[in-house]
């Protein structure tokens, strides 16, 4: 029992502000991957291009479109379409009671003929809920910066996150609903400073 305390003692985990309504901490959420193999890589007149929207309690963002990158500096085909964008939510204590981080896979396409291009209306891929508590927080560890020794930074290593198939979602037409239609891959920082 004392070897236990002494070990629990020392572990160091994120301390948030636990005032309701006030920001407990900044949450940076890294896009940088995705794997959709339903999705095909861009043509020379027309492309799909996959995009994120990510949402916590009343806040949404999206990123750009991914660019498509057949081969990576590592040489892995596994994730093709590039984001690498950061998104930040300020996080209150109401949010992490929700079901945390809602993610949704879209692709916008377009057609170019010459000077001239034409956009059609966004359509849904995918969609998963990451929970904070539960994924997030506990997968952070505390960054040392040489610095600053009193740093509030903490990062998780690389998740990848499946993404389910929607009622009506493009790309479906092999998936089952429910079934995962994409991956993304994800860094999560935390700020409590």
């Amino acid at each position: 029992g004392h070897l236990l305390r002494e070990t629990l003692d020392q572990v160091q985990v994120p301390k948030l502000r636990q005032t309701e309504g006030q920001i407990a901490c900044k949450l940076s959420v890294r896009v940088l991957s995705a794997s959709v193999p339903g999705l095909a890589s861009p043509g020379l007149f027309s492309r799909q291009r996959p995009y994120l929207e990510i949402s916590l309690g009343s806040s949404t963002k999206e990123t750009e479109p991914a660019d498509f990158d057949a081969e990576t500096s590592s040489g892995s085909k596994e994730c093709p379409w590039r984001f690498d964008e950061t998104l930040t939510f300020a996080v209150r204590l109401e949010d992490l009671s929700g079901p945390g981080l809602k993610l949704r896979l879209r692709t916008m396409s377009d057609t170019q003929f010459g000077p001239l291009q034409f956009s059609s209306r966004p359509a849904d891929v995918g969609e998963a809920t990451v929970d904070l508590q539960r994924r997030v927080f506990p997968a952070c560890v505390q960054e040392q910066h040489k610095s600053d020794r009193q740093a509030s930074v903490w990062t998780s290593p690389l998740m990848p996150v499946p993404l389910m198939h929607v009622r009506g979602g493009a790309l479906g037409a092999e998936c089952k609903l429910g079934e995962a239609i994409a991956h993304v891959t994800f860094l999560f920082s935390l700020d409590t400073d």
